[in-house]
């Protein structure tokens, strides 16, 4: 009788966790939207975050549009570009559209960034040493959940605009007609309760 009142309670438990799981995933996937609805552009500072498909070359058309209507001075990190990645790569990446002198001037590489904590890591100390109070954070949608979460992590005090990239090989808001939306989704969602319950821990 014991066993089978266990048996019941251990089946309830699931059912109940899944459900919370999955309200919250369906959930993560409105944050993920409410982030590319409410895209803000009031700064000349910005880092692109680098890793997903075209992330540099879509960011770069953000700051190209904003350098036509605005004559401004721009501090930009590029995070996350790898050992041997150069301006000239950049330069060779964004042809036949690459605009040189903003490279040459405004540019900077960060080659040590490995994953969004280290992007983090490293844009805090490019934001330190250019004294910077606020910049615009450019990376995919469904990637700027964490990103943001790990930047305010680690530059609680900065002001961080976001300016969300749609992925051209995803529709999020027919994530669920999509095999491979769903399971992007579904994995970003996992590394961003990982994020979450070691910055809890971590600041505990």
């Amino acid at each position: 009788m014991l066993f089978r009142i266990l048996k019941i309670f251990l089946i309830i438990s699931i059912f109940y966790i899944l459900t919370i799981f999955f309200i919250s995933l369906f959930n993560f996937k409105e944050t993920i939207l409410s982030f590319e609805k409410y895209n803000n552009a009031k700064s000349s500072n910005m880092v692109i975050l680098t890793g997903g498909t075209n992330r540099i070359k879509d960011g770069f058309k953000i700051i190209e549009a904003l350098s036509e209507t605005k004559k401004i001075n721009f501090k930009i990190l590029v995070s996350g570009t790898g050992k041997g990645f150069t301006k000239n790569s950049l330069v060779k990446k964004l042809e036949p559209n690459a605009n040189a002198k903003l490279i040459e001037c405004c540019i900077d590489l960060d080659s040590s960034s490995k994953n969004t904590f280290t992007n983090a890591i490293e844009t805090s100390k490019w934001v330190q040493k250019n004294n910077i109070e606020k910049f615009i954070l450019i990376t995919s949608n469904y990637h700027m959940p964490r990103a943001f979460l790990e930047f305010k992590n680690t530059m609680p005090n900065k002001k961080i605009y976001t300016f969300s990239i749609k992925p051209r090989k995803h529709n999020i808001e027919k994530w669920l007609s999509s095999y491979q939306t769903f399971n992007l989704i579904f994995k970003e969602f996992c590394k961003y309760l990982v994020a979450n319950i070691r910055i809890t821990i971590s600041n505990f």
